[in-house]
């Protein structure tokens, strides 16, 4: 599957790119709760960032650098300096994750 550098788009989803700004969707909560971010959303679910491996440094890491100000490209600078990880497939998984979580109403975009 090839995805797009600029914009992540599915059928019935949402088109984030790296200009996006996320931000915490206005009736969601975002905290950290015994060193874990975890979201609630208004459908009642609890969510936590994880991968097949258990807690996601990574997707906790975005989670924590989404403040309002950033965008997209932003948080992918940010994280391409902490972590071992080519700037493209940084890009790529961080623009899916965030889509993920504007489908889970965690986050809108602006």
């Amino acid at each position: 599957m090839s995805v797009n550098r600029q914009a992540v788009a599915t059928p019935g989803r949402s088109k984030v790119s790296l200009e996006t700004i996320p931000v915490v969707h206005p009736e969601a909560g975002v905290h950290k709760v015994g060193g874990r971010w975890m979201a609630a959303t208004m459908d009642d679910r609890l969510h936590t960032f994880e991968d097949q491996e258990g807690v996601s440094e990574v997707g906790e890491r975005i989670v924590e650098l989404i403040d309002g100000k950033r965008s997209v490209a932003e948080i992918v600078s940010v994280l391409v300096g902490e972590f071992e990880v080519a700037r493209e497939v940084c890009e790529a998984d961080a623009l899916e994750f965030i889509e993920d979580l504007v489908e889970k109403q965690v986050l809108v975009c602006r």
